[in-house]
Order: C-alpha cells, then structure tokens, then sequence
C-alpha cells in the first residue's frame, strides 16, 4: 500500500507541469530517448551512438547555422537486488557548429546520469513459467551530474556564445521517470515518461525544467535463434524559458514531437538496435531553430 502511494505520487509530480521548462536542443540538457529495451528482467552493458542535427535561422544567407551533435555513450541496466533497476549513462560528445563565417568544433565527457527505477510489478520475474501475457512497470528517478564542461564567454570570438553548445548543462539535475510495457504473443507496447528538475549553474544559468516521453508499438519475429523487432512510434518533448541571472530567455524552450521508426535484434547474449526519428511537430526557441533527423544505434551484451 505505501510502495502504491508513493508510486502515485511520483506520477503526480511527473505531469505537473512548472511555469518554466528547459530548451528543446542538441546539448547535455536535450531529452534521453531509450528506445526498445528488450528482455527488461536482464542486465545488460553497451555503447550508443545518437547523432541530432538542427538549423538556426534556416531562410538567411548570413545568420544560417547548422549545429551537429554527435555523442557516443556507455550505458548499462543492471539489478542490485531484485525489483531495482538502474540505469547509467555515460557521455562523449563531439559537437560541431556551422556558420556562414566559420566552423567551429568542440568534444570531450558530457553530463553522465543514473536512475534507478522500482518494479512495482514485473511478470518476467514473478513468474517461473512462460506467459502469453506479460507487462512491467517501474518508477523511480535519478541525477544528471555535472560532469560535461559548461563554460561560454559571449565575448569570446573563438567560442561559440551559447549555453545550448556546451559539453554540459554545469547544473545538478534531477529525474523523475516511468517505464511500462505490456506485451501478449508477439506483440507490445512500450511507454516512457520523465520529467527532469534542472538547477542553476555556477555561471548563474538555468535550464528549465523539461517534460520528455516515448510510446513505441512493436511486433518480434523468431528466425532461428534470432528475434527481429520492428517498431513505430512517437516521441515528445517539451521545454519552457531558461534564465539567465534571473531574467527569463524568452527565445529559448519549446516543443517538439518526433516520428520514430525502428528494429531491434537480439538473441539470448546480444542486442543490437537502429531508430530513426523524423519530427512532424515542432515550436523552438521561439521557431528560430529547426531540428532534423535523428538516428540512434545502441549495441548491448545481455546477461
């Protein structure tokens, strides 16, 4: 009964929605995309690759900037005891900025966060026999740590003077997330939603808060000893205004929401796994900045 009414009360705070959220943007403060995490009552330990494109400006000849953001990740899920799971990411990006004048290029650890989730009910795990129904759901939170450099000088020439291209948000942030799924025969359907609590930086900066989710249906197909698990889904985000030195950025937040298409292979030891993300919905930094294409791919060894 308490593990329920604190579950609910998560929930609750998860869609409250404060007055100011954060950017919607490339750099460490953008919303985590998951994906399909298969055979959730397996640990498993990985790499990801997620590559994101966006264009500020997009109709000038002369204002026109293309931003790159490359990042590679280590990730793992493992259970410390039964009904916990955490999760942890750990960042490096190479980021690049386009401009009619110049390129300018930065990389190194972004912002590494960990959450862990309780199982208020995994039927992988509460059962020996195999089922033809099977659904999970976990809640919990976590911490992104400030880890990645947040460090710009608006004066710098050399630098590129923005807070939303920066290794990291230079602020401890926290997470408060969700995960369900619900499978029967060979098809399913996973959800997720998170909402993270940012805080304001050593330069005096800060990202608002930011309300990030997922639904991905999906269907598996057996060939051999190899499952391939095509999906399509959505996924959505919103941000409001950050604040600088207690001035609210009007031309920074928004909302977008992403198209996604994807397939999963995994056998018993592997997973490996590519999604494309195309937006069909988008308002940012006031429609000055325009996001593209995504892809993810994440490799993992389950056990």
């Amino acid at each position: 009964m308490k593990l329920r009414y604190i579950a609910f009360t998560l929930l609750m705070l998860l869609f409250t929605t404060g007055s100011r959220a954060c950017d919607i943007c490339g750099c460490a403060n953008s919303g985590a995309y998951f994906g399909l995490l298969p055979q959730s009552h397996k640990s498993v330990i990985g790499l990801r690759y997620q590559r994101l494109h966006f264009v500020t400006h997009g109709d000038s000849k002369v204002l026109r900037t293309e931003e790159h953001f490359n990042v590679g990740e280590v990730y793992a899920r493992f259970f410390p005891v039964k009904r916990v799971q955490v999760m942890a990411f750990v960042p490096y990006r190479i980021d690049k900025q386009v401009t009619s004048a110049d390129v300018k290029k930065q990389n190194g650890l972004g912002d590494i966060t960990v959450l862990a989730n309780y199982n208020l009910f995994n039927t992988f795990m509460d059962g020996e026999n195999a089922r033809t129904f099977n659904h999970t759901l976990l809640v919990g939170g976590g911490i992104k740590l400030p880890t990645g450099r947040f460090k710009f000088d608006e004066n710098n020439t050399l630098e590129v003077a923005n807070a939303n291209f920066q290794l990291g948000t230079g602020s401890t942030d926290f997470i408060l997330s969700a995960f369900y799924t619900i499978n029967k025969d060979q098809w399913g359907l996973s959800t997720n939603i998170s909402r993270k609590f940012n805080t304001t930086n050593s330069q005096d900066y800060r990202f608002g808060n930011q309300l990030y989710g997922t639904v991905d249906l999906y269907r598996s197909f057996e060939v051999g000893k190899l499952s391939i698990t095509p999906s399509l889904g959505v996924y959505g985000e919103h941000a409001a205004h950050g604040v600088q030195k207690g001035e609210v950025l009007d031309i920074t937040g928004g909302r977008l929401l992403n198209a996604t298409a994807g397939v999963t292979f995994f056998t018993n030891k592997w997973t490996l796994g590519i999604t494309g993300q195309k937006p069909i919905a988008q308002k940012s930094a006031s429609g000055h900045v325009i996001a593209k294409e995504r892809v993810l791919v994440q490799l993992g060894f389950l056990f």
